[in-house]
């Protein structure tokens, strides 16, 4: 198997940067497109993309920020990046579209969800909101099909070429932030909105489980059914982890922080993303 070159669409666009997805070096070009655990360059320094193996030469090019939600980057009006790297005129002709997306968008709307209890509820169900749930949920399901309506376009580049995408993996929810020279920097995610809604702490593992189980079930769903979405894949990422201590505050297993891999896990989710990939470019 064979390094990936791992590409901003920033240094695509320097032509006076020695990066050129049309190199005959490459078989395969990839675009990717999603939040911080496809990022380049941003914070923090490792992603999923970087352990990627293909069995030949390939370059990836990523349009991944930090933060970032399906429902952003599928509004093509405003993303002008993705707008431009999927147009015939401007873009390339991808082999593969990967994606990463739907984190964000659940953590962004916990404040909605998650419940104050009322009484003494045992479920995790009853410590969420379902119909804020559902609303996000629905929301991520149409970002996800508006990304392949505009990949299917008759000016896009790469008419039913392969999207690949994943399910994350199970969190432990504490105080753990992003560091940057050992000080906090961004987060935690999920903690806050689990202590400010005062849920019992030996709750707090089940109820993220629940709800990333929620948002898991309804992308894999895209790609299952009547109305799956045509040359749309999604990888079981749940379960790839060994899962943070509870209560640690730094890196713990394969965590880096509350919900971003360390270098250890990162590898093993490209592992599993790595087979699916390599099936879809030689099929």
């Amino acid at each position: 198997m064979m390094n990936v070159h791992i590409a901003r669409w920033s240094d695509v666009q320097d032509l006076e940067a020695d990066c050129n997805p049309d190199d005959r070096q490459y078989r395969y070009r990839i675009l990717a497109e999603g939040d911080s655990w496809f990022s380049i360059g941003g914070f923090p320094g490792s992603n999923l993309l970087f352990p990627l193996r293909l069995p030949r030469p390939a370059i990836l090019v990523s349009l991944a920020q930090p933060g970032d939600t399906i429902r952003r980057m599928s509004s093509i009006a405003s993303n002008h990046r993705l707008r431009q790297a999927l147009s015939a005129s401007h873009g390339y002709r991808w082999h593969a579209i990967l994606l990463s997306g739907g984190g964000n968008d659940l953590i962004d709307d916990m404040h909605r969800i998650i419940l104050r209890p009322r009484g003494r509820p045992e479920h995790p169900a009853d410590y969420c909101d379902e119909a804020a749930l559902q609303a996000t949920l629905a929301d991520v399901e149409r970002g996800y099909r508006r990304i392949v309506q505009r990949r299917d376009r008759v000016d896009s580049s790469c008419r039913g070429k392969p999207i690949l995408t994943h399910t994350y993996d199970f969190v432990t929810p504490r105080n753990a932030p992003a560091r940057f020279l050992g000080l906090p920097a961004q987060g935690p995610w999920l903690y806050p909105a689990l202590r400010k809604a005062r849920i019992p702490r030996r709750l707090w593992n089940d109820i993220s489980d629940y709800l990333l189980g929620r948002l898991a079930e309804r992308i894999r769903g895209l790609a299952r059914g009547p109305d799956r979405l045509p040359a749309f894949h999604v990888v079981n990422t749940l379960d790839t982890l060994v899962p943070a201590e509870p209560g640690t505050t730094r890196e713990s297993n394969d965590w880096m922080n509350e919900i971003h891999p360390n270098a250890e896990g990162y590898a093993k989710l490209a592992t599993k993303i790595g087979r699916w990939l390599t099936r879809l470019l030689t099929a």
